[in-house]
């Protein structure tokens, strides 16, 4: 539940808008300002934002807003925020340094680092249904096979999902996994390298078996392999106590459109998939170091990371090692982004222009379009009056056509529900929020700019929806 509301999908539709747009000057200090004071004054999605952009040795943060409602601590490049998501980027890092210093290869087999004791019978073995090992690289390119999330995790709250999900938790899936793989004849999985499907079950179980290889915590080999080489000294999996005051506090949208406080997440075991926590300092010195804009120790690494490695979420935008790869006039850019419960943060690279740009939102609305924009500022922003937009009223007997589960993608489903007269929609993995009505078979949602078309209504059920998001249309059949 690292992106909330249809996150990646959102990002995904803008990766496949930017192949071939023209070059404009970037924005100086005072418009970025003025975008960020649009984002939260007028368009109420955050409370507080902080832009990096970087370019080459040069780092420019503007920021607005405050760290909590109701407060008057301002937002600086001091702040910090849950970055989510991002965190992915460190946990390949880390996997591309093991692999430069010849500690792990890409195709080992996952199960080489998996525990062998902790009260569990035999071996644990992870393996598709053809008896193919699981290897490192299909974990940190989302093609392992695995879900986006283990399916004995009902432990946390929706507030903080994460908090008490542990080790033996997920070797008990893990075991339970391999039995049923065993058993169904691959019915519930789909082989390795088959297809990209976003995992965060496996970026949590991959920063696991690295600590494991180097026989230490992921924790501690995060810090000594990636955030002492890089000088990151304001980024923590845990916040100390001394750094709580500059901890801007989460916010989410409500179904009726107003910003509140939310809880911030803790993460146990699965960490390595979204628990890093950042200010817009050591962002911007992350984003230097991941386009070459300076020299590091883990220059060769981010090299590898950022390499193709197979299809990813969209014919154009194939997966390195957590990264995303998207065409740009003519050279490859890099994205990742992130949402918590009260979080957002989109990281974009330009390697071949030694350049980089990231937002850091402290409410879980997205702003992967601002970002995009600040690195090619003819891709527009996104017209959030649309999410502002009346809806219309729909009558309970037509909504209730809509209840049931639909499959955007492998793995990954959005249900919908009527509940006090209201249609909500939940993904795979992630929160609910409200759908609206545009007319009695469109609806749209106000976190996020998104439209959902019900369609092939018969015996009172209707058989698929189309999600328009970005200027992209994807169908999604109805499956229960």
């Amino acid at each position: 539940m690292i992106n909330s509301a249809l996150f990646h999908l959102l990002t995904a539709a803008l990766l496949g808008s930017i192949a071939s747009v023209g070059i404009q000057a970037q924005p100086t200090d005072a418009q970025i300002k003025e975008i960020l004071t649009q984002r939260i004054e007028l368009d109420k999605q955050a409370v507080g934002l902080a832009a990096i952009i970087v370019n080459g040795d040069q780092v420019r943060i503007v920021t607005h807003g405050f760290q909590s409602l109701g407060k008057d601590t301002p937002i600086t490049a001091d702040t910090l925020f849950e970055v989510g998501s991002v965190t992915k980027t460190f946990t390949a890092l880390l996997l591309a340094d093991m692999v430069v210093k010849g500690e792990v290869k890409l195709d080992d087999p996952v199960e080489k680092w998996l525990p062998q004791g902790l009260g569990l019978r035999g071996g644990l073995k992870l393996r598709d249904h053809t008896g193919a090992p699981i290897r490192l690289v299909d974990l940190a390119t989302h093609r392992s096979g695995l879900p986006r999330l283990p399916d004995n995790m009902p432990n946390g709250t929706r507030a903080d999902p994460y908090v008490d999900y542990r080790e033996q938790q997920l070797l008990v899936y893990l075991k339970d996994r391999e039995t049923l793989v065993e058993a169904d004849g691959g019915k519930t999985t789909k082989k390795r390298d088959e297809a990209y499907a976003y995992s965060n079950l496996g970026f949590g179980l991959l920063g696991y078996v690295l600590g494991r290889a180097a026989d230490t915590s992921y924790a501690d080999l995060l810090q000594k392999r990636v955030l002492t080489p890089l000088g990151l000294t304001s980024t923590y999996l845990d916040v100390p106590s001394r750094e709580r005051a500059r901890f801007s506090n989460p916010h989410y949208i409500d179904r009726d459109g107003t910003l509140k406080r939310n809880k911030h997440w803790s993460f146990d075991v699965l960490a390595p998939a979204g628990a890093l926590i950042m200010n817009a300092r050591d962002m911007g010195r992350y984003a230097q170091a991941a386009s070459g804009a300076i020299e590091t120790p883990l220059k060769a690494a981010f090299a590898l990371a950022q390499k193709k490695y197979g299809d990813g979420m969209g014919p154009i935008n194939p997966a390195g090692l957590a990264w995303v790869l998207a065409p740009l006039n003519g050279r490859t850019v890099f994205n990742h982004d992130g949402m918590t419960g009260g979080f957002t943060s989109s990281l974009w690279v330009d390697p071949e222009r030694k350049s980089a740009v990231a937002l850091l939102s402290n409410a879980n609305a997205p702003v992967a379009d601002v970002a995009l924009h600040l690195l090619e500022p003819n891709i527009p922003l996104k017209n959030l009056a649309a999410m502002r937009a009346t809806s219309v009223s729909v009558d309970e007997k037509t909504m209730a056509q809509y209840v049931g589960t639909y499959r955007l993608q492998p793995n990954f489903d959005v249900t919908i529900r009527l509940r006090d007269g209201k249609l909500f929609a939940q993904a795979t993995g992630q929160s609910e929020f409200e759908l609206f009505g545009k007319s009695d078979t469109t609806f749209f949602a106000r976190i996020t700019q998104l439209e959902i078309l019900f369609e092939d209504i018969k015996d009172g059920k209707a058989g698929r929806f189309q999600l328009t998001q970005g200027g992209s249309t994807r169908p999604a059949p109805r499956v229960e």
